[in-house]
């Protein structure tokens, strides 16, 4: 039976126990005492869950790695690189390099067969005239052992490449290593005549032309420096932040200086990340950002990094112990991983929670509801993305076959370098960048916020959204009691404990246990505890003792940090059936490694029940503290670029996590790669709290949907400005209002009648043809944009107009829908050539977006974008150069000045500038 399919009976093992066990066990109080219910229920020895466990247990280790197969693809690449298919070729190279073992492989061939895959690829990149990358991989195959008899090759190749960058001073230096590898070479005079004869054009030729030019150096982009400097108090925040908490509230984030619109408020890297699955072939695992030359995990055949640097990284941070149970993380859902992966980092770093208990907060939480703007301390994933992609389902992988071998493509071949040979947005917002769409409503990019987190299908437990430190240094504080239930809260307000941003601050995020089922309670608690029983007791036992756990039997009494009766492989005292691990963890005790040498056992000790519980508790955390790390990503919307927002991972900041909650929010969030950055958007006076959009934002749902989606989502009725001055059952919105048939004012649809905003209003009409009407409206809105998406560009304007004068006769002019069919007739006229109509049909547009979002939004901000190209296109020199100032103003204030938008309308600028000259 497949893996995915007892998984599937997993499932329903867990749905069976709810029936049997839910009352017993919803009278349970820690997640401990959970975990340790859970690991004794009789299911476990049952034939469902023991095949499950020993098929996973027969999988781990089973890393993909194999030379046979890496010299299979060598040989496969070698061919293509023969028939000049570089594009081929390279990825044959790259296939067989993520299968090649380390160099120091059991097998004894590891060493050769990745060294060799490695300037094989260096080889085409060389044709493909990418020198840069070419470098590295030389560099990387004489590292990883290349044959010593070959190396003429790659120092030839080396010495080129510098040349070719510009590194004429690096290259003459290599010049005489190439010489004497040549002279050294086992191959005919002529061929090496043809060689030395090419290194010395090559500097004749490129010097004259290159010399002082530091080839390939792209523009380095720095991250923004924090506004006056950076807090001691509040990690990875400005000066100018604070940390208070109140009583209504609970922990919240508030300026203690003045700060502009654009003011850089906080720039912090995740605790941890977690890729999803879908990016995993096309993004590093680390630094989340696109892998041109992929490089492989040491250990397994299914991770790849951007580079050396972050491979090094992941696997000092926690990929050495993920690495042989890849079969089991892909099986469990992100939340699964990301919690998995915060305590695999917390222990390599020697960081610990802090002494409150992992079932609540600290006394610097917030308490579960009421709080004006939020309860939680760190929600913000968005809470309804309409454009906000859905993490990926996470199949099983598969290890691969293996084959053949063999060397190098034929050095003739490189001697001469050769290169390489959506239906339209009916939103009135277009682009959607950075931001946090919502579900319900328009498109238009939101202030950056958490996108939605969809449940993985093949996990038993749902994400509901997504929303680091990277120092390595300690951080040692007390151990977390884990049998505690709840906190003292204090009453006054004032500013709280310093704020490291590490795993202590992690730790201390809310929960909300208490509004988490018995029923998704027991599905976690029973992943956690499988999760535990595959990863082993010693894995358990070492990470519960790095983050020092107290409060149950798992103690470290030496230095070394061995538990209490540990045998000399490493195995705790009383492991066998029904075993525990011996002693509680003293506070202030030493926190050492434990050996991982020690025997298979058979027992379930404390330590697993308490690894289990941690896991729990950031499973819990996650849903309204994780935050989703997005890019742009341009999509050709029929004539016009736009930016569709994707989300590449799921991470926690415990920092950004602070932010508080309102819908119509005074920062916006955005990423540079990983780094988070937070920005003012508006003027930010001392006493202030910043305040951070989670989803629901004010421009784009009404009140009565946004309290929903936050209370669904973050368990809190939000009391913000903007939710309070819509505190009145009879307000309209006005961006989703009907006409008056009366007065022509704004009205809403009741109760098959007209509520009128002029109180001296009281309109009788009956509102049936209204709805015949809207559907009509709908119907032509779908047709016309199917219509424009397969170029039928007429009979999309004919079927638009149609829909316009429709709406304009039951709408309100403030209507969103009105300002959508107006877009959507601008993409129309863009598409056929028409630019003066374009822009007309793009200004009516981008009004209305003014108007719902305000002068300083980013959706504005791109619609000034679209309404820049449509005016460069038609030469409307003046009146472009104004958009393109206002529009690089508001990207600016939101994104700083590396925006992809920011530099094209730089650089439409600098060509109409040149235009006027």
């Amino acid at each position: 039976m497949a893996t995915s399919e007892r998984w599937k009976l997993f499932q329903q093992s867990c749905r069976k126990e709810l029936g049997r066990r839910l009352p017993e066990f919803s009278g349970l109080k820690s997640n401990e005492e959970r975990a340790k219910f859970c690991l004794q229920l009789d299911c476990w020895e049952g034939e469902t869950l023991s095949q499950l466990i020993k098929k996973l247990q027969s999988l781990k280790g089973k890393v993909g790695k194999s030379t046979d197969r890496a010299n299979h693809l060598r040989d496969k690449g070698n061919t293509a690189y023969k028939a000049q298919q570089f594009q081929e070729a390279f990825t044959l190279y790259t296939n067989s390099i993520s299968y090649s073992p380390e160099a120091h492989s059991s097998d004894g061939n590891g060493t050769e067969c990745l060294s060799l895959a490695l300037a094989n690829r260096s080889a085409v990149l060389f044709q493909l005239q990418e020198y840069k990358l070419c470098l590295v991989d030389i560099l990387a195959s004489i590292d990883a052992g290349y044959p010593e008899n070959l190396q003429y090759k790659l120092l030839h190749r080396k010495v080129l490449v510098l040349f070719k960058l510009g590194r004429i001073e690096d290259a003459k230096k290599e010049v005489k290593d190439a010489l004497e590898a040549i002279e050294r070479a086992d191959i005919p005079e002529n061929r090496k005549e043809v060689m030395r004869r090419e290194l010395k054009s090559a500097g004749r030729n490129i010097s004259k032309q290159e010399e002082g030019k530091e080839g390939g150096i792209e523009e380095e982009v720095n991250v923004p420096k924090l506004q006056y400097g950076e807090s001691q108090q509040v990690a990875h925040a400005s000066v100018g932040v604070d940390m208070r908490q109140e009583t209504d509230k609970g922990r919240m984030l508030v300026a203690q200086r003045d700060f502009e619109p654009g003011s850089v408020l906080i720039v912090e890297q995740p605790y941890a990340a977690v890729l999803l699955q879908k990016h995993h072939p096309t993004h590093c695992h680390t630094c989340v950002t696109p892998v041109l030359v992929p490089h492989p995990c040491r250990g397994c055949q299914y991770v790849q990094y951007c580079s050396r640097t972050c491979e090094e990284q992941a696997w000092g941070d926690y990929h050495s112990h993920e690495c042989e149970h890849w079969h089991l993380l892909q099986m469990v859902d992100t939340f699964g991983q990301l919690s998995l992966r915060l305590l695999l980092t917390a222990a390599e770093r020697g960081q610990n929670p802090p002494s409150a208990g992992v079932e609540s907060p600290t006394i610097a939480d917030k308490p579960p509801s009421g709080g004006m703007e939020s309860p939680t301390t760190a929600d913000k994933p968005l809470s309804v993305g309409m454009e906000s992609p859905t993490t990926a389902d996470k199949p099983l992988s598969a290890g691969m076959e293996s084959s053949p071998t063999e060397d190098e493509p034929p050095s003739a071949s490189m001697e001469s370098p050769t290169t390489a040979d959506k239906p339209p947005s009916a939103s009135m917002e277009s682009p959607t960048t950075a931001a946090k769409p919502i579900s319900v409503g328009m498109e238009s990019p939101t202030t950056v916020d958490k996108p939605k987190n969809c449940a993985d299908n093949i996990s038993p437990t749902s994400e509901q959204v997504d929303t680091v430190r990277t120092d390595s240094e300690s951080t040692f504080e007390k151990p977390v009691n884990l049998s505690v239930k709840t906190e003292s809260w204090p009453n006054s307000t004032q500013d709280v404990e310093l704020h490291r941003g590490d795993y202590s601050s992690v730790c201390s995020l809310m929960p909300h246990t208490e509004h988490h089922s018995a029923e998704q309670l027991l599905t976690q608690t029973m992943v956690a505890c499988l999760m535990c029983k595959c990863l082993g007791l010693d894995l358990c036992t070492e990470v519960v003792k790095r983050v020092r756990v107290e409060g149950g039997d798992c103690k470290g009494t030496t230095e070394g940090g061995d538990c209490e009766g540990t045998t000399e492989g490493g195995d705790c005292e009383g492991t066998t059936e029904g075993g525990d691990c011996g002693g509680s963890l003293e506070e202030g005790s030493g926190v050492g490694e434990l050996s991982l040498e020690g025997g298979e056992t058979t027992g379930v000790g404390d330590c697993v029940a308490r690894m289990a519980a941690l896991l729990c508790h950031h499973m819990q955390q996650l849903r309204c503290n994780a935050q989703a790390i997005t890019t742009l990503q341009e999509q050709d919307s029929v004539s016009l670029l736009e930016d569709k927002q994707v989300r590449l991972a799921t991470a926690v900041f415990p920092t950004e996590a602070l932010l508080n909650h309102s819908c119509r929010p005074n920062v916006f969030v955005s990423f540079q790669g990983k780094t988070l950055i937070v920005r003012a958007v508006s003027h930010i006076k001392t006493g202030e709290e910043l305040l951070h959009c989670y989803g629901p934002h004010a421009g784009r749902m009404g009140r009565t949907e946004r309290q929903a989606a936050l209370q669904e989502q973050y368990f809190f009725s939000c009391r913000c400005d903007a939710c309070q001055e819509e505190d009145n059952p009879d307000t309209v919105d006005m961006f989703s209002a009907y006409k008056c048939p009366t007065c022509s004012n704004a009205a809403r649809l009741q109760d098959n009648k007209h509520v009128c905003t002029s109180l001296n209003c009281n309109p009788q009409e009956d509102t049936n043809d209204i709805k015949i009407t809207s559907k009509k409206i709908q119907d032509l809105f779908v047709k016309s944009s199917a219509l424009l998406d397969e170029g039928q560009v007429q009979e999309a304007v004919s079927g638009l107009k149609q829909c316009l004068v429709l709406q304009w006769k039951i709408l309100h002019p403030s209507n969103k829908d009105i300002a959508r069919t107006h877009d959507a007739l601008a993409r129309c006229y863009a598409t056929s050539g028409d630019c003066k109509k374009s822009v007309e049909h793009l200004k009516k547009s981008l009004s209305a977006v003014e108007l719902q979002f305000g002068a300083c939004s980013v959706e504005l901000a791109h619609e000034l974008h679209k309404l820049a190209q449509l005016q460069f296109n038609g030469q409307q020199v003046a009146e472009c150069l104004d958009t393109i100032e206002r529009a690089l103003t508001i990207f600016g204030c939101h994104y700083g000045d590396h925006h992809p938008k920011s530099k094209e309308l730089r650089a439409m600028k600098d060509c109409l500038i040149d235009v006027l000259a």
